[in-house]
């Protein structure tokens, strides 16, 4: 491990750290509930199905058995936003951040180059994401088990994968604005209206004839449809969340490569 990818993972240490707790917090909180849950399903499905289809659609089907309530109350809210949080706070401040700072200059007056250090930077960001989303599946596994709150394992696993896999989208895109302009408020407010622009449309797309077309251009659409806590990875969702990252993550090289940060 390089002393910068070290250093940057040891400033991130208490983020993780925190973000992980208010995970594990959410996910206790909704296990917790879902027996009251089970107990009035009857009255709960009926209530649900005379709702509009865009909230159908947010929520999933059959809100009331394990995979259907991790979905609409884990899956599809406080736990994007969460990780979404954390993802676009770190990305955008990643090379920014030290910009903002007066270190970068620092930094690479070592032997260090450019795309030595958003590398590192950006490995930063996934190994954090990584270690969140790891202890989120263990929570899921674990806490669920007493409240009668059980998925397949494998099942629980693809949806923490795919989960740390949006995260990394709207990350790159964080750490692709925040070297392309070393603002770090740009790249947050930038990063941050794509992600609620993009997760309306993709509630709002199934029940508007005029927006089905865009849904595909929405993240969100290939993180949870089909939902991988019933069916599983589905490997076409890996590779257009993979692609965003990649082409995110090398337009940042290219960007932080050829700006003149002396500007």
């Amino acid at each position: 491990m390089s002393p910068l990818l070290r250093v940057s993972l040891s400033t991130q240490r208490r983020a993780v750290l925190g973000w992980g707790i208010g995970l594990a917090a959410v996910a206790t909180m909704y296990a917790a509930f879902y027996p009251s849950i089970t107990a009035s399903a009857a009255d709960l499905d009926a209530y649900l199905n005379n709702m509009p289809d865009a909230f159908k659609e947010l929520i999933g089907g059959d809100y009331t058995s394990p995979a259907g309530y991790l979905r609409a109350e884990l899956f599809s809210l406080l736990g994007p936003i969460l990780l979404l949080v954390f993802a676009v706070s770190a990305g955008g401040k990643a090379i920014a951040g030290e910009e903002e700072a007066r270190s970068l200059d620092l930094l690479l007056s070592t032997p260090l180059s450019r795309t030595r250090v958003v590398r590192d930077k950006a490995l930063a960001v996934v190994i954090s994401m990584l270690g969140l989303t790891a202890f989120l599946f263990l929570v899921v596994v674990v806490i669920g088990r007493p409240f009668d709150l059980v998925v397949p394992i494998e099942n629980a696993a693809a949806a923490c994968l795919m989960l740390l896999l949006v995260g990394l989208a709207f990350a790159s895109i964080a750490l692709a604005v925040g070297c392309a302009t070393g603002r770090k408020s740009t790249a947050y407010a930038i990063t941050g209206v794509v992600a609620v622009a993009t997760y309306v449309l993709n509630v709002l797309a199934p029940s508007v004839s005029g927006l089905r077309w865009s849904r595909p251009l929405s993240p969100f659409r290939w993180y949870l449809a089909p939902d991988p806590l019933t069916t599983g990875l589905h490997p076409w969702n890996v590779a257009v969340l993979l692609g965003i990252t990649i082409v995110c993550t090398a337009f940042a090289f290219w960007s932080f490569r050829r700006r003149d940060l002396a500007a």
